[in-house]
């Protein structure tokens, strides 16, 4: 997996963080929401654990389904998409 990593600071004093993930299928791109005060490291295993748990279980792609109620706030500030038509 080849992970590839981008911010901003955005006018909050958080910052955008914009990666792509090569070394699937497909690539992968996404933006993820960061507070100041989070270290690379933090960022890249919040990544890391989305796609594990993409990886694990169709459910990541519904998890509004089935886990109501039980949702963790803070894990929302992830968008991950697939990169169409590319190799």
């Amino acid at each position: 997996m080849k992970l590839k990593l981008s911010s901003k600071r955005l006018a909050s004093g958080r910052f955008q963080v914009n990666f792509t993930i090569q070394g699937f299928e497909s690539p992968y791109y996404g933006y993820l929401l960061a507070e100041p005060q989070s270290t690379v490291t933090e960022v890249v295993n919040k990544i890391s654990r989305h796609f594990q748990a993409m990886e694990a279980s169709e459910r990541y792609y519904q998890r509004n389904l089935y886990s109501i109620g039980a949702r963790n706030t803070h894990s929302g500030r992830i968008l991950i998409f697939r990169q169409h038509g590319q190799n």
